[in-house]
């Protein structure tokens, strides 16, 4: 599974719409109240389960802003992207990395983050099987087999790569099998289950897990983590109303406390204003790493 995934030109079932619709302007006039389309990624186990978790948060937020609600889901993080870069979407909940690649390209720009219990970061993991004895990664690590998730994965791929590059290690070369693509419930089961010794991952989805009853803390043991690495952002895409946007983001960052809890899926306490500034070292990473032109 090491095959690169293409963010610009991949078609993402669910999220393709006419042409007629691409060429649609950002907000589309619909009985009389503005229609903001938002596309989610895969955030939980199914496409169904994402939508029934989300859209009753975007409606009441579109619903102060007087909007109507589109929303969408697409199939893996790269759809996001794509579907922001063709304006199949005006809004997007995604994923860090997935936000600095669209940035790149001049089709986003971040103004909310999601916090999780009222922190506005997370980590990266490696995880490795309960038996292994590893007292320091990568350095007892040489030889073993390493799982890592999708290319466009920022604590699954992006920041263990460049933490592992940064010391001089190709990890394709270094591990004894080496394999990319998995989901993030996948790779951590593959740990559980020994199918693998080594998994990347993060520290939100790993605890979400636990308190699922999914794995237990002892199930697999963490033997890396990042620092701190700036939460999933609310995105617009180029040339969404300014006015519009403005308003959007209000909402978010004004959303109460008591509803956030009632409302949102845990970990997550609600939304902050924000802007490109915390994702800038992501964005460097990814300049490091050759993927991201300087």
């Amino acid at each position: 599974m090491s095959n690169r995934r293409d963010f610009v030109t991949k078609t993402i079932p669910g999220l393709v719409l006419g042409a007629a619709a691409l060429s649609a302007p950002a907000i589309v006039r619909a009985n009389k109240r503005p229609v903001i389309r938002v596309g989610l990624g895969p955030q939980q186990p199914t496409q169904a389960d994402t939508k029934r978790v989300w859209e009753p948060v975007y409606k009441m937020i579109c619903d102060q802003i007087g909007a109507d609600l589109e929303l969408r889901v697409a199939n893996d993080w790269a759809g996001i992207s794509v579907a922001l870069a063709t304006q199949q979407i005006d809004v997007a909940q995604m994923g860090p990395w997935g936000y600095v690649l669209a940035k790149k390209k001049g089709e986003a720009q971040a103004i909310g983050m999601l916090t999780i219990q009222g922190r506005d970061y997370y980590k990266a993991i490696v995880v490795a099987r309960p038996d292994l004895k590893i007292t320091r990664f990568p350095e007892d690590a040489k030889g073993l087999s390493m799982q890592m998730l999708d290319v466009g994965s920022t604590s699954g791929w992006l920041v263990p790569t460049h933490f592992l590059k940064s010391k001089g290690i190709d990890p394709k070369n270094y591990f004894g099998k080496y394999a990319e693509g998995a989901s993030a419930a996948a790779a951590q089961m593959a740990t559980v289950n020994g199918q693998v010794d080594l998994a990347t991952g993060w520290d939100t989805h790993r605890n979400t897990m636990i308190r699922n009853g999914q794995i237990t803390e002892t199930s697999n043991r963490v033997v890396w983590e990042s620092q701190p690495l700036p939460n999933e952002p609310v995105v617009i895409r180029s040339g969404f109303d300014p006015e519009m946007a403005k308003r959007l983001q209000a909402a978010l960052a004004g959303l109460p406390a008591d509803v956030a809890q009632k409302m949102l899926p845990w970990p997550y306490s609600g939304f902050i204003s924000t802007d490109h500034a915390p994702y800038a070292k992501l964005e460097t990473m990814g300049t490091d790493l050759g993927v991201l032109k300087a």
